[in-house]
């Protein structure tokens, strides 16, 4: 009974929350004099054709691939896979590196270190493994074939901490060597010393599951998105979020930040994609899949569902590209669908086709140097894009 008590209280309180969110937002809102699109008027927009061509395939996983990492170098990939395989790649020439098992099969995430040394995995184990990477010398020869696997004594995993979440792990992120956070459906994040096998500091805030993050190396502020609707904004030396960011009412699936810290993209399952500003504390545009079906300016086609028997047009994964005129976003039917940030409009859809994915894309991830970018499947393959 005072269970049921304290759960009504909390979805009482989660919509009071919500009404005084979007109150807010209204308010925001009526301070801005123009909206992105208006302001960018006269800047020429992306023509619509395949800029993006095909450049490799990557095979060798037997069942969905649940997230890709690339490493500082842009060079190489690493991939986790519910075959129960992490596979590191050379995405030039397509051979794999390093494969290592994976002590529980249901992965969720990976991460690669800043120094392309380490790798990790976590999923619904509830626990994060790090696992040494092979790196051959500079100028050594590959000896891997295309289509073998190369088991190494070096992927034995050591723990990133002798505890565990109390529930499954939706995202891991390096930020330093030895240094890695974990978001979990437990509703925390933990900062983690991988070389003390310790957790050294917890972030609390979400009301429910957490679902992604935002961090990049070396930088004190990181991101979060959750089941609770809200983006949420991290100082590492701080327990708590330093500003909240109503987006949805329903689940925000990913999130992607600006170089700067001072923006990001956040998609939800509702199916938009939202660019909020932190310096204002105002959404700047709105990338909604169902405006522009039924829009008459729209002029690019979109393909048909990917997977027809399903018509569910939620946001599963976010990047940008490398100038941030570009957001690639992966929708559960639809494919990876190029937006015009600026004019709010769809340049393609990749990876839908005749000759490219023929299973749900899972993830869409930018190379660091922008020259390169790949999509993940259900189909078991990895696809390298490249102008």
């Amino acid at each position: 009974m005072a269970h049921e008590t304290i759960s009504g209280k909390l979805a009482v309180a989660r919509q009071n929350a919500q009404i005084l969110y979007s109150e807010l937002q209204k308010a925001y809102e009526a301070l801005q004099d123009a909206s992105l699109v208006d302001v960018s008027a006269q800047v020429a927009p992306v023509p619509p054709k395949r800029y993006l061509k095909l450049y490799n395939t990557l095979k060798g996983h037997r069942d969905k691939i649940a997230q890709v990492k690339w490493d500082q170098s842009s060079r190489r990939i690493v991939s986790a896979c519910q075959d129960g395989f992490m596979i590191i790649w050379d995405a030039v020439t397509g051979l794999k590196l390093q494969a290592i098992p994976l002590e529980s099969s249901w992965v969720l995430c990976c991460a690669y270190s800043p120094s392309g040394r380490l790798v990790a995995s976590a999923g619904l184990d509830n626990k994060c493994s790090i696992y040494k990477v092979n790196i051959p010398e500079p100028g050594a020869p590959i000896t891997s074939q295309p289509g073998s696997i190369e088991l190494s004594e070096l992927s034995k995993p050591y723990r990133a901490g002798p505890g565990a979440h109390a529930a499954y792990v939706s995202a891991c992120e390096f930020i330093e060597e030895n240094k890695i956070l974990t978001a979990s459906g437990d509703m925390t994040i933990a900062l983690w010393d991988t070389q003390r096998g310790i957790r050294s500091h917890e972030f609390l805030g979400h009301s429910a599951d957490v679902l992604s993050m935002s961090a990049r190396p070396f930088q004190q502020t990181f991101l979060s998105s959750g089941a609770d609707g809200l983006v949420k904004v991290w100082d590492l030396r701080e327990k708590g979020p330093v500003m909240s960011c109503n987006i949805s009412k329903t689940d925000v699936n990913d999130i992607v930040g600006f170089h700067d810290s001072h923006s990001f993209v956040a998609g939800a399952d509702d199916g938009v994609c939202k660019l909020f500003d932190l310096r204002s504390e105002c959404e700047l545009a709105s990338f909604e899949l169902s405006a522009q079906f039924s829009s008459a300016k729209n002029t690019t086609t979109i393909t048909t569902p990917l997977m027809s028997h399903f018509d569910t047009p939620g946001v599963v994964s976010l990047d940008l590209s490398r100038s941030k005129r570009i957001l690639y976003a992966c929708y559960a039917d639809y494919g990876c669908i190029a937006w015009d940030t600026l004019k709010n409009s769809i340049i393609e859809t990749i990876g839908v086709g005749s000759g490219s994915h023929n299973g749900r894309i899972s993830q869409v991830a930018v190379s660091p140097d922008g020259e390169g970018m790949a999509t993940a499947s259900w189909d078991s393959s990895i696809k390298i894009w490249s102008t």
